[in-house]
C-alpha cells in the first residue's frame, strides 16, 4: 500500500466497514442473460445492417416484428436477471445494470408483502414498493428472513402463503 492511500483513508470521514451481503440469481438464470445480451447485441447489428442496405422504405417489418419483440423482452428481463441485491444491518439495496439503484433504509420500512414469485417493500403504505426482488434469487429464503429481523417492531409483514411461517420474526 503506498503512503498516498494510506494518507487518504486517513484524511477521509470515519468509514463504515460494515458488513454487506450480497445476493444475485443463480448461474443458470445469470448466464441465460448473458447469452440473452448476446443475442440482442447481434440482433440490433443486423436489423441495423438490413436497415443500411435496404433503407427504411425497403425494409419488410412484418418479417422483423418477433425480433423486435424478443428485443423489447430482453430489454426488460436481462436487467432483473442481473440484478445484485446487497443486505447490510441497515438497509437494503438493489443494483441493477443499466438502470439506477434503489434503496430502502430498514427503519422508513412500513410493510413488507412476501409473494410467491416477489417481495415488495413498502415505506409508504398507499403506494408503489419503494423496492421489489424475485424470490428466485439465490438464498431468498434466508434474505427475507434477515430482511424481518431487521425490521422496526411497527412494520407489518404480509405473508398469504405462509410457507416462512415461524421462521419470520421481527426484531
Amino acid at each position: 500500500m503506498s503512503s498516498r492511500t494510506s494518507d487518504n483513508n486517513a484524511r477521509s470521514p470515519e468509514r463504515s466497514f460494515e458488513h454487506t451481503e450480497v445476493y444475485r440469481h443463480g448461474p443458470l438464470y445469470r448466464w441465460g442473460a448473458y447469452g440473452t445480451a448476446g443475442i440482442v447485441a447481434l440482433s440490433v447489428l443486423a436489423i441495423s445492417g438490413t436497415m443500411a442496405i435496404k433503407g427504411l422504405s425497403g425494409m419488410n417489418w412484418g418479417a422483423y416484428a418477433g425480433a423486435i419483440a424478443g428485443l423489447v423482452g430482453a430489454a426488460v428481463s436481462v436487467p432483473s436477471l442481473l440484478a445484485e441485491l446487497s443486505l447490510t444491518e441497515d438497509r437494503l439495496r438493489k443494483e441493477r445494470p443499466l438502470r439506477a439503484g434503489r434503496e430502502v433504509s430498514f427503519e422508513e420500512v412500513r410493510r413488507v408483502f412476501i409473494g410467491g414469485v416477489s417481495v415488495e417493500i413498502y415505506v409508504d403504505a398507499d403506494h408503489e414498493p419503494a423496492l421489489t426482488f424475485h424470490r428466485h434469487v439465490q438464498d431468498s429464503d434466508d434474505l427475507i428472513e434477515k430482511l424481518v429481523a431487521r425490521l422496526p417492531a411497527s412494520a407489518e409483514v404480509d405473508h398469504p402463503s405462509g410457507e416462512l411461517d415461524g421462521r419470520l420474526e421481527i426484531a
